[in-house]
């Protein structure tokens, strides 16, 4: 185990012990950081990439120590180093950039008055030629491949650099769409924060950007085969560590700064256009189609192979573990987001139950659907929700992606589905390299179709779209060619008129009351749309009718009002056999989501149709509105409660219910897409 440790306790040094503990570990190293170098205002991104590594003072157990950064060792890092419990077989080493023999000792005599243990130095600078960045804190080697690692075939992924103030020039902008147009590239452009919020406001927000931070570069460099560089000059540690890995996994790097400063230190690097717009030309004649090739000789470059990390390896004496994980069969691994009610993991169980058996299949899921999960026969790997009890919002997501980190190996296939993919997610198939699918539905609202809410498909092999009842509902929201679309997503159960009286028999058991009359409300948690005054009025019709049962609905996290509970003929129910409730009840009232609104349709069950309009959610009212236009379903706004008044006596006393019954059963939907959901994922795709 090498615990790693710094200098100095900053922002930069905490920086360069996150990248130097990725590369290390991606080399087989076992690595930690001492969690006191973390500094108070770490940005969000930093944590992610901590979360693998960081651990407690008193939780330390290294045979190794590595102090990088110790040209600059500060008194707050002895302190902590003077803190140490060490084994007596503990060693110490340590990297710095010193300029001459003086700072060696300086450096040796400082850790060794804090650990009482005399300390191997490995000094950065030594006789190599010029590193790419003179002076950094982050040791600037890399694992040297054996092969290029780039995409096979004619696209190219390639990866521009370019400073936020360069991208003020519309002219920029604009040659940097063209590009993006040509079919044999894919191309994703590299900037700050501020740059990527400028093109997210331009006219060229479709663009692929990642911000600086946002992503470390172990796992930006597996999102391409080419990577250029515009600006003055090497921008930075982060960039520089990029352009290592880059350059060791065979990538092709390209110079376009003014002052050709990688050029300039004599690494394997091509020198490119400093006019941008001449930069897709440039691309074409002289690069892709010769990649391989420049990839080859990269890899052979002398100046390369002194920062081989093996020869840091060798001079630290310091080896990878020899440990082999444990054999086991690829899995695939559902995550369905944590939603209100249970429609994410419902979706995702139905694909799963249509997957071949000899499939191994689990479930990383939210407490709210384990039970569901784990009743039909799924092995649920626990996640941690959202709570308003935690210091940072994303608090419990940190928590997840160590989780998935730990659950998901290379080779694995990891299927989420939700609107939004977490950072856990996106982090996890970036880091682990696997191959992943989004289970995105659609019907989005307006608000909510944006570059931002997309961007994060670039991770994905495949995405699944199912798609709605009604063509009019479906729309492409982006025209990556890796989106498939299937139909419906839907679960589908039989019942005879024999099982439906049956139901009907064990509930009034149950309830210990005759049943004439079943009704079933189904309006969603109270979490996304207050529905406290829709259920008391229908509790309060419902209570006027002699034999009448009532059931409501209730999630695992909803919110029920305190006066649902003293009704007669009203009870709060939580079960996952709403289908076949609605299926022998006399009236459905139901919100519009995805699963309950295509369940009620393809059963051809009657049902009022009342939408939740949450922001988040979507576009519930134009679902409902398609079947009520069809003559489906009936709609009932959400704030006219005296219409629903009217559609439940003409439920319950006219001849609505069987009218609508007839025209469901006329109406011609779209074959499921359950089979072909769960063969495109068990077939597999690649990026």
């Amino acid at each position: 185990m090498i615990l790693l440790c710094s200098g100095e306790v900053s922002a930069k040094h905490f920086d360069a012990l996150l990248m130097f503990a990725a590369l290390l570990e991606s080399c087989g190293h076992n690595v930690t950081i001492d969690a006191r170098y973390m500094p108070e205002d770490v940005l969000k991104p930093q944590k992610y990439e901590a979360v693998p590594f960081l651990v407690d003072p008193e939780d330390i157990g290294a045979d190794t120590i590595l102090v990088i950064g110790a040209e600059a060792i500060s008194r707050e890092s002895q302190v902590i180093l003077r803190s140490l419990n060490l084994g007596p077989d503990a060693s110490i080493r340590a990297i710095g950039c010193f300029a001459d023999y003086q700072g060696e000792i300086n450096a040796r005599n400082k850790i060794a008055d804090a650990t009482g243990r005399d300390p191997t130095l490995h000094n950065l600078n030594g006789s190599r030629t010029p590193a790419l960045l003179e002076g950094a804190c982050t040791p600037l080697v890399t694992r040297i491949a054996a092969e290029p690692e780039q995409s096979a075939g004619k696209l190219s992924r390639v990866l521009v650099y370019v400073p936020c103030d360069d991208l003020e020039d519309q002219n920029a902008l604009n040659a940097l769409a063209a590009t993006s147009f040509s079919p044999t590239l894919e191309l994703h452009v590299l900037t700050n924060a501020k740059g990527k919020d400028l093109i997210r406001r331009s006219r060229h927000a479709e663009l692929s950007v990642f911000g600086y931070s946002e992503l470390p570069p172990a796992d930006i460099v597996n999102f391409v085969d080419v990577i250029a560089f515009f600006g003055t000059n090497v921008p930075g540690e982060r960039m520089a560590a990029l352009t290592m890995a880059a350059m060791g996994a065979g990538k092709v790097v390209i110079d376009c700064t003014t002052s050709s400063g990688f050029a300039n230190t004599g690494a394997p690097v091509i020198k490119g256009p400093e006019d941008i717009s001449v930069f897709s030309s440039y691309l074409h004649e002289v690069v892709t189609r010769n990649r391989l090739e420049i990839g080859h000789r990269t890899l052979q470059s002398t100046w390369l192979k002194q920062f081989d990390l093996t020869v840091l390896e060798r001079d630290l004496e310091i080896t990878a573990t020899s440990e082999v994980s444990t054999p086991r069969p690829s899995q695939i691994i559902f995550f369905p987001t944590n939603g209100n009610g249970l429609g994410h993991a419902q979706r995702c169980a139905l694909i799963a139950e249509a997957m071949p058996n000899e499939l191994n299949r689990r479930f990383a899921a939210f407490p709210s659907c384990i039970d569901m999960l784990e009743n039909r026969g799924f092995e649920c790997v626990p996640m941690i929700s959202r709570s308003a009890h935690h210091t940072d919002e994303y608090a419990a997501d940190l928590v997840n992606s160590l989780r998935l980190r730990n659950l998901l190996r290379a080779g694995d296939r990891l299927v989420f589905d939700g609107g939004y993919v977490f950072d856990s997610v996106y982090r996890t198939i970036l880091s682990r390299q696997l191959s992943a699918v989004w289970i995105r539905r659609g019907l989005w609202r307006p608000g909510q179709i944006n570059p931002t809410a997309l961007e994060r498909e670039r991770a994905f092999s495949q995405i699944i779209v199912p798609q709605e009842a009604f063509a009019e509902l479906n729309a492409d929201y982006s025209t990556c060619p890796r989106v498939e679309k299937v139909g419906p997503i839907v679960r589908q159960t039989t019942m005879t008129n024999e099982d439906r009286q049956n139901l009907r028999d064990r509930l009034s058991v149950e309830f210990d009351q005759t049943v004439d009359t079943l009704a079933v409300t189904m309006l969603g948690g109270g979490v996304a749309s207050d529905r406290t005054s829709q259920t008391q009025l229908l509790c309060s019709l419902f209570e006027q009718r002699p034999n009448c049962l009532h059931l409501i609905v209730a999630w695992p996290n909803a919110r029920i009002s305190s006066g649902l509970y003293g009704w007669k003929n009203s009870h709060v129910v939580q079960t996952s056999q709403t289908l076949a409730l609605c299926q022998a009840a006399d009236l459905t009232v139901s919100a519009v989501g995805y699963n309950s609104f295509h369940e009620l349709l393809y059963a051809q069950v009657p049902a009022i149709l009342i939408p939740q309009s949450a922001p988040y959610l979507d576009d519930q009212e134009r679902r409902a509105r398609a079947a009520a236009d069809r003559g489906l379903a009936a709609l009932v706004a959400e704030t006219d409660l005296l219409t629903l008044e009217r559609e439940v006596f003409a439920f319950l006393e006219g001849d609505k219910a069987e009218n609508l019954r007839k025209a469901l059963g006329d109406e011609v939907l779209p074959a499921l897409g359950n089979q072909a959901a769960a063969k495109l994922i068990a077939q597999g795709g690649g990026q």
